[in-house]
Formats: structure tokens, C-alpha cells, sequence
């Protein structure tokens, strides 16, 4: 934009009713360009949020950087721009949003928010920008990962250093996860293990408060321990149970392994840990930001769960 284009521009903006989405556009337009125009590095991310959050949008002579400083991209622009409703914004959807620009600088914005290269912003990736205009440019506007790499605690070259990943803390020390690969297969196994802490985080003291009634109701051998404790290596009294319990147990996980999960395993653009399981439609219809939310949710519960069982 220059400051003809602006001058001559603005007048009919106010005079629209789609002023604010229009300003809105302007706002991703700067984002996508340099987010460093929204969040200095050398301010705190205390004064930096504050500056993204400006209520007004006042034009100043210093033309659009300090418009777009005053701006901030918000889950429901990208529903607007997003028309095909696609859960993505291409090239012609930002083409047709940002009538300020021409086709070459709309391609270039593309590439600055598309992290994985495949020619559109997902919902993900736009989430990344968001960020990016709190807490500035590095690691993706992850604050997580920034103090991560301050601190030595993850490498560079890291997948984690700049990644869309729900829930990404920047916690690699070891540097296990070499590239994206990896990574999904870690993020797979960290939900599994999750949501198998979280069953027996109930479990277990479930089984110590009812186990009393069920086996009296069903005339069972009482194989709690002394105290009314689970049989477990710390507690003792798993050589009272049969090892047929055991061997079953392991037949019917490989099974499940094997022949149902890697089959959905299979599926096209799957997410880690996504099995298609959700009987209460608890995350079918949820908008792209409520689903990032859920999966959190979801990531940081299995966390706790696998800390408290153990």
C-alpha cells in the first residue's frame, strides 16, 4: 500500500458497512508479510500482547505498519476469508480478500504462513500466525519453544522448534524426534499412552472402592492386598491372579494393534492418535479453533493421568 492508495482507498471503507473486516484483511496482509511488524523481538510478551490487543484502528502518517500494528488476526477472520468453508485459505481466497495486493505479493503471504508447503493455510498454521503476533517471529510464536531453545533444553534443528503440533511444549532434552515422521509416531504413542493413564487413573481406585461389592455379588475370591490395596509390583499379590488373565489381555491388545488400529492408521491426512472414536459427538461439528482446544484438553489430561498412575 502506499499513501495515494490509502488516501484514496479509506473514504469508501468508511462509508461501507464492511469497514472492520475489510481493515481485518489489511491486518492478515501485514501478518502474513513480517509478524515482526506486530510484535518487536525486543519487547516482553507481557507489553507485546498489549500492543496486538489495541482496541482502535487509527491511520497515522507512517502508513500501514502502524495501522497493522494496531490490528489482530482472530479465528472468525479466518472463517470469513475460508468461503468455500475448505478449512483452508488458498490463493484465491486471499487474492479475492486482500484487494490491495497484487498476485505476486498474495503468493508471497501464501508462502510466509504455509509451513508444510502444500499451497494453503490450514487452520493449524494460521494459529501459528496468531501467535506469531503476540510473541514475534521465532519458533513460530511458540513462547514454549522459545524459552526451550534459550535454555538449551531443545535443539535448533529440532522438528519442535517451529511446528503446527497441538500442545508443543518444546520438551525434547534427549532429541529423540529427528524429523516430522518421528515426531508424529512419538505424538502417537504419547496419546495411546494417555488415554490408557487416564482409564487407569479411574480404574484404580475404582477397583479398590467396588471390588468389595462385586466379588460378594458374585461369590469371586476377594484379590485385593492387605489394606484394600490393587495387586500391582509395589503392592504385591499379582501371583494370586491366573496367568491366563494376563496372556489374554496381551492376545486381545496385539489383536486390536494389528489388525484394526493400523488399518486406520492408513487413512489419508490423519492425525496423530485419531481413531474415529467419538460416540458422543463430542467433536463432530466443532469449529477448527473448539477442536484444537478439545485435542489439548485431551494432550494435557493423558500428561497428568501418566504422571499420577505411575
Amino acid at each position: 500500500l502506499n499513501p495515494r492508495e490509502l488516501r484514496t482507498g479509506f473514504p469508501s471503507l468508511r462509508a461501507s458497512t464492511h469497514t472492520m473486516f475489510s481493515l481485518k484483511l489489511l491486518a492478515l496482509t501485514g501478518a502474513l508479510a513480517g509478524a515482526a511488524a506486530f510484535a518487536p523481538m525486543g519487547l516482553a510478551p507481557s507489553m507485546r500482547r498489549a500492543g496486538a490487543t489495541s482496541s482502535a484502528l487509527r491511520m497515522q502518517q507512517d502508513g500501514p505498519k502502524t495501522l497493522i500494528r494496531q490490528t489482530f488476526l482472530t479465528p472468525e477472520l479466518f472463517k470469513s476469508i475460508d468461503v468455500d468453508e475448505s478449512g483452508t485459505i488458498d490463493l484465491e481466497e486471499l487474492k479475492n480478500a486482500v484487494k490491495f495486493s497484487s498476485s505476486a505479493d498474495v503468493r508471497a503471504l501464501i508462502q510466509r504462513g504455509d509451513l508444510n508447503g502444500d499451497g494453503v493455510i490450514d487452520y493449524p498454521e494460521y494459529e501459528r500466525l496468531m501467535n506469531m503476533e503476540v510473541y514475534g517471529d521465532a519458533a513460530g510464536g511458540n513462547f514454549y519453544v522459545r524459552q526451550a531453545l534459550d535454555l538449551g533444553l531443545l535443539k535448533p534443528t529440532s522438528p519442535l522448534a517451529d511446528c503446527v503440533m497441538v500442545g508443543n511444549k518444546g520438551f525434547d532434552p534427549l532429541g529423540l524426534a529427528k524429523n516430522l515422521v518421528e515426531l508424529d509416531t512419538f505424538r502417537e504413542a504419547e496419546i495411546k499412552h494417555g488415554r490408557l493413564a487416564m482409564l487407569a487413573a479411574v480404574g484404580w481406585p475404582a477397583a479398590e472402592r467396588l471390588n468389595p461389592y462385586f466379588t460378594k455379588a458374585m461369590g469371586a475370591p476377594d484379590l485385593l492386598v492387605a489394606g484394600g490395596k490393587v495387586p500391582s509390583l509395589l503392592n504385591g499379590g499379582l501371583e494370586n491372579i491366573n496367568p491366563i488373565f494376563f496372556a489374554g489381555v496381551i492376545a486381545f491388545t496385539a489383536f486390536v494393534e494389528t489388525e484394526v488400529l493400523n488399518k486406520v492408521k492408513l487413512r489419508e491426512n490423519r492425525q496423530p492418535g485419531d481413531l474415529g472414536f467419538d460416540p458422543l459427538g463430542l467433536y463432530k461439528g466443532k469449529s477448527f479453533e473448539e477442536k484444537r482446544s478439545l485435542e489439548l484438553k485431551e494432550l494435557q489430561n493423558g500428561r497428568l493421568a501418566m504422571i499420577a498412575i505411575s
